[in-house]
């Protein structure tokens, strides 16, 4: 029977052949390998670590000329469609929506919203990461043909990239999706990847930002600098992931990533490869593993990751840098050609029905695009003590006390979106990064 060091070895190959740059992936390995015994506050085994692993295929496969990066916008017109189908194919991330506690097949907010709008959903679990599905819908999409979705949740920056090519259907959120006007989070309306929401809205978003661990840094850690602080040498940890660590080096320089021109870029790349002695490793999501064991006293990180890890380890803190961190979002969109479009603007206009924003918030953790669902998710703990539930009272009350999952004005204030990148800034980018991944 192999030793704790061969399993972990093991786990390591597991993720790095998954899709290790692809956020969602990690959410998914996450919640696939425990999250039960988070919540319960014990720590993940090592067999359903190793048993979640077996999640994914391949590594992320390369842009090429046929998957093309762009900025711009040229938008699929709405199809015209008087009223709604009672139909909606609907395809998300595995584990990225409240699941029923009787029934872990179902979905509350579908059987909710099948209720509500007597209508049947075909919902499916189809996106393991931004590059692949796109590559699988993409060339339908080239072909003026309807995919088979009818709704779909990318990242920003591939809302971007899909609404350049004309592969989105473009929303009248004022008309159709009223509920996002009213209770929406200021942050998430007219973001720069998406002006207007013509293409999109959010589903559940997260900030990547610095991960510290107080026993081993000795002192508090707030800004950019402090990942170059030969104080902490051997013990810095940075992503693998190429714009993630290019927006936030461009931040630490003071350059906000939507202004970088390519000298900038040549800058932050400069300063990355100046803190390479300094740094312990380059890596993907298990950044969290040497987090949590005390391999790393500070690092780049994901929040979502953070708050999984607090139910283990409460000392472990996250911040936004002073020179500020970056907001990914995670948003629904229609692909061009879907046969019921309105059917998913009124699924977008559910969602934001604060009570059932607080109810996928619940389960999955990441970031509510609905400030108004701290207070229901605060109201169901309550309703949860009076019950004599104090463990689910005590889980929901961390949900909604938490600044990971509903960020303070402060943190709001200082996180910026990605650059939207065209193919040769892409290109130029991935050139220079790999020059500070390789050493």
């Amino acid at each position: 029977m192999p030793d704790d060091h061969d399993q972990l070895s093991r786990i390591e190959r597991a993720i790095e052949r998954a899709v290790a740059n692809e956020r969602l992936s990690r959410r998914s390995f996450l919640r696939r390998a425990g999250r039960g015994g988070l919540i319960a506050g014990s720590a993940l085994s090592l067999p359903a670590i190793l048993a979640a692993c077996g999640i994914g295929p391949a590594t992320t496969p390369k842009p090429s000329s046929a998957a093309p990066s762009v900025s711009g916008s040229a938008s699929v017109a709405p199809t015209p469609q008087p009223s709604a189908a009672g139909v909606l194919n609907f395809a998300n991330w595995p584990l990225y929506i409240d699941t029923d506690e009787e029934d872990e097949t179902k979905h509350k907010t579908i059987t909710d919203y099948e209720a509500a709008t007597n209508s049947k959903v075909s919902y499916t679990e189809d996106i393991e990461d931004n590059v692949s599905f796109f590559g699988k819908i993409q060339p339908v999409l080239a072909a003026g043909q309807d995919t088979g979705y009818d709704l779909i949740v990318v990242t920003d920056w591939m809302i971007t990239k899909m609404a350049g090519l004309g592969y989105l259907e473009e929303i009248d959120v004022a008309a159709n999706v009223p509920n996002f006007g009213e209770h929406a989070g200021d942050k998430y309306q007219n973001p720069g990847y998406d002006p207007n929401n013509l293409h999109s809205v959010p589903w559940q978003s997260g900030i990547t930002g610095i991960a510290y661990n107080p026993k081993l840094t000795k002192r508090e850690v707030t800004s950019w600098k402090d990942l170059f602080d030969p104080t902490f040498k051997g013990k810095i940890g940075m992503f693998t992931e190429m714009r993630d660590t290019m927006n936030l080096a461009l931040l630490g320089i003071g350059v906000k990533p939507l202004d970088a021109t390519i000298d900038d870029v040549k800058r932050a790349q400069q300063k990355l490869l100046e803190q390479g002695p300094l740094v312990r490793d380059y890596y993907d999501n298990s950044y969290a593993d040497a987090l949590a064991n005390g391999d790393l006293a500070v690092t780049m990180a994901w929040s979502g990751d953070v708050f999984q890890l607090q139910f283990d380890n409460p000392d472990l803190k996250f911040v936004v840098p002073e020179e500020g961190g970056i907001l990914w979002v995670d948003n629904m969109a229609i692909p061009a050609h879907a046969k019921h479009p309105v059917d998913a603007q009124q699924m977008m206009n559910f969602v934001y029905q604060p009570e059932i924003a607080a109810q996928i918030t619940e389960y999955v953790n990441y970031i509510c695009p609905v400030p108004e669902a701290k207070a229901i998710i605060e109201q169901h703990a309550k309703d949860a003590s009076d019950e004599g539930d104090s463990e689910t009272s005590d889980y929901l009350n961390t949900v909604a006390a938490s600044p990971l999952v509903f960020p303070t004005e402060d943190m709001l204030a200082k996180v910026y979106s990605y650059k939207a990148l065209s193919e040769d800034e892409e290109s130029q980018w991935n050139d220079l990064f790999q020059e500070v991944v390789q050493g």
